[in-house]
């Protein structure tokens, strides 16, 4: 789903998405505003301050504060749904990562006949050289995986038996890219080399993408799945 993901808390207690089977939690984000639109609210958009999540399957960004009138207190983006993220250095205003993602609802995703939303995430505090080369490098991986078919079948018209369809990213692979990964001591992401989160919170399945709200306009998102804090 999009809006209000299933949450978990950390071993600090800070809250954070709920990993699918074969998803790593491999960094967190502070001080992060978001201002999101194309939203099935009664506005239509959404601008607050939280704290971003990147694994390997999606951006997630928690509120410090949900929002009362929607209900909205998180939001993910699906790396395989997003197209023409940019990352933008403004002469006045802070560095922001835009760009558009399709919704994870019932209809929508690329071949969906929803529009996307629109989003940017503003760094307001401190650099990016640790955050930007891990997010554009599982971006790009993603892209890759949605190219393959198409590359597949033409390989295996001229050619069947060198037709070959790489595997999913392991949760391995994952891991010996974050130990080996650049740390920017300007920039305050927090990156994890294990899991932030118990093994026994990991959701039983792969993601699943659905709607959390009706087929109207006006509609209030559904709160989502909130541990108490420990």
């Amino acid at each position: 789903m999009s809006a209000n993901p299933p949450m978990t808390r950390t071993f600090d207690g800070s809250l954070a998405p709920t990993p699918y089977q074969g998803e790593a939690i491999v960094l967190r984000r502070d001080c992060i505003d978001i201002k999101l639109t194309d939203l099935r609210t009664a506005s239509g958009k959404w601008s607050t301050r939280g704290s971003i999540y990147l694994t390997n399957m999606r951006l997630v960004f928690i509120a410090n504060q949900p929002d009362a009138s929607s209900g909205l207190h998180a939001f993910e983006l699906p790396l395989a749904y997003l197209r023409g993220d940019k990352f933008n250095q403004p002469i006045f205003g802070c560095n922001n990562l835009s760009g558009e993602c399709w919704p994870a609802v019932e209809g929508g995703g690329p071949a969906g006949g929803m529009p996307p939303h629109k989003f940017a995430l503003y760094f307001k505090e401190g650099g990016v050289g640790t955050f930007l080369p891990i997010y554009f490098r599982f971006v790009e991986y993603w892209r890759y995986v949605q190219r393959r078919p198409q590359e597949a079948a033409q390989q295996a018209a001229a050619a069947p038996q060198s037709a070959y369809v790489p595997p999913a990213a392991s949760m391995a692979a994952t891991q010996q890219m974050m130990a080996t990964a650049f740390v920017d001591p300007s920039d305050p992401t927090k990156v994890f080399l294990t899991s932030p989160v118990d093994e026994a919170h990991r959701a039983p399945s792969a993601p699943t993408y659905a709607p959390n709200y009706a087929a109207t306009q006006n509609e209030r998102y559904e709160p989502m799945e909130r541990p108490p804090a420990v």
